[in-house]
């Protein structure tokens, strides 16, 4: 009787896995085998896990076509050659140019007068560096004190230069110092900074996040089963929206009566400023005619006064005025026929008053005047001269001089206040440095500080520019009742994933 029960308690059991064993292999084959011909493949829930956005208005379908741009990367022997040939026909050109303006000069000396030509130029030799001076000396005159003289300034220049390498070595090693030391700072203020925004940054992710999920549960759960409160969720679908920045300009709203405002002034700005250049330019060329008007009157007044001048002096008819009545003659540029009348009440024979005419003509047209001798030196002459002004000049006076206490208390006196007042300027440009690098670093580091807003309000619009988009497809999917809840709750699920970990990115 037990083994009876036993066995009928085993079909039981064997039946009834052998019902679940066909179960679970019918819904399997129905679920992935026998899959009807009418029912359609749906990629919604691909569509979905990718956030692939159905909205046209937030990306551009334009396609650049780079076919058309192959060629303008290819090499072209044209475009290459085209440089080249420019500038030497640039050079040649102006090479040809050079050689006619000599040719024409050349042939203008050939048909001009002498007084016509340039004049010459004596040949300035500046010595201005004192060893140059110590060894011009030394080679003209090669006597011991010259040769000790050049000994001592060129001791005294090696000492300088090493002196002065050591100051501005010392300078630069402090300056570097000190400035290592402010950069040290300036890092380790700029910790706070970072720290400000990157946590700021964080909180523009949790707030969108925080929003968004309160923005989705209202509507996922506003919708039933069956959907029949679709037209609420439709009326009241705003109501509980985050901020969000729009791509459109807001404040970009056709004012009529403003742009006409601005129309006008700005068409009567523009008037007034061609009225006011015309003004301007009429007032100028009345001041032209003027100032030309008063040169004429000057030159006839001028000119009036030479010539009564003449007519004064030639009345004493003494020859010793000749010379000067001459000059007066240049200044106001005779004529011929003037010349000669003055001439006769001199008696003067028609050779002299030859010459007389021959100078004034030679007056109006010479425009240049040889330099003076002490200025300008001896023409076709090599001159030197020297310029000393260090106090290895006065050194070199003093080697010369020994027995002139003078020389010596010179130099001393000058070498002294030289090297204080290079050291001095050497220090107060190190401090000046350092203070000016602080000064710097306490600036970038307020920079940092007030940009610190800046740049938490640059990754908040970035960030929205780049979830807006997928939130307006969620609203546009739930509008559309196309989707039941769980398919709305995967698709924030996803916002929210592209919220936390999308671009941009809090590590930047």
């Amino acid at each position: 009787m037990k083994i009876d029960q036993s066995n009928k308690n085993t079909d039981i059991k064997n039946n009834k896995e052998r019902k679940i064993n066909n179960t679970l292999q019918g819904v399997l084959v129905n679920s992935h085998l026998r899959l009807p011909v009418h029912d359609k493949v749906s990629f919604d829930d691909i569509q979905d896990s990718l956030l692939i956005n159905q909205s046209n208005k937030y990306y551009s379908a334009e396609i650049t076509n780079y076919d058309n741009n192959v060629m303008e990367s290819a090499f072209d022997a044209k475009k290459a050659m085209a440089p080249l040939l420019a500038g030497t026909t640039v050079i040649a050109g102006g090479c040809f140019a050079l050689s006619c303006c000599l040719k024409k000069s050349s042939n203008s000396i050939l048909k001009s007068k002498n007084f016509e030509r340039l004049p010459d130029l004596a040949i300035n030799m500046n010595i201005r560096e004192e060893p140059q001076f110590a060894i011009y000396r030394a080679i003209r005159d090669p006597n011991f004190s010259n040769i000790m003289g050049a000994v001592g300034v060129f001791l005294m220049s090696g000492i300088t230069i090493a002196c002065k390498n050591f100051i501005d070595g010392a300078k630069e090693i402090w300056v570097k110092k000190r400035n290592a030391d402010t950069e040290k700072n300036l890092q380790e203020n700029l910790i706070s900074v970072d720290r400000d925004t990157f946590s700021g940054k964080l909180k523009v992710v949790n707030d969108m996040m925080n929003d968004n999920i309160q923005y989705f549960e209202n509507i996922i759960n506003s919708k039933s089963d069956n959907n029949s409160d679709i037209a609420i969720f439709r009326q009241n679908k705003t109501d509980n929206k985050p901020f969000r920045v729009s791509f459109k300009n807001e404040n970009s709203i056709n004012n009529t009566d403003d742009d006409k405002q601005k129309n006008l002034k700005y068409t009567a700005f523009v008037a007034g400023i061609v009225l006011l250049g015309a003004l301007l330019g009429k007032f100028s060329y009345s001041n032209l005619k003027n100032t030309m008007k008063n040169a004429r009157d000057f030159a006839d007044k001028y000119s009036e006064n030479t010539i009564n001048a003449i007519e004064n002096i030639s009345s004493n008819q003494n020859r010793n005025d000749i010379p000067r009545i001459v000059e007066l003659m240049k200044s106001v540029c005779a004529k011929p026929e003037y010349i000669k009348n003055v001439a006769k009440k001199y008696n003067l024979s028609e050779t002299e008053t030859q010459e007389i005419i021959n100078a004034v003509e030679e007056s109006k047209k010479t425009i240049f005047a040889d330099a003076p001798t002490a200025l300008g030196g001896i023409p076709k002459k090599v001159q030197y001269y020297c310029y000393i002004d260090e106090p290895r000049g006065h050194l070199y006076n003093w080697i010369l001089n020994p027995e002139n206490k003078f020389t010596k208390y010179i130099f001393q006196a000058f070498t002294f206040s030289s090297a204080f007042g290079y050291t001095f300027k050497q220090g107060m440009d190190a401090i000046k440095e350092a203070a000016v690098f602080q000064e710097n670093a306490k600036t970038e580091l307020d920079l940092k500080k007030r940009l610190v807003s800046v740049e938490i309000a640059s990754f908040k619009a970035k960030k929205e520019s780049a979830v807006n988009p997928l939130i307006d497809n969620f609203t546009k999917a739930a509008n559309e009742d196309k989707k039941s809840k769980k398919e709305l709750k995967q698709l924030a699920d996803n916002i929210l994933m592209e919220i936390k970990n999308g671009p941009p990115y809090v590590y930047n």
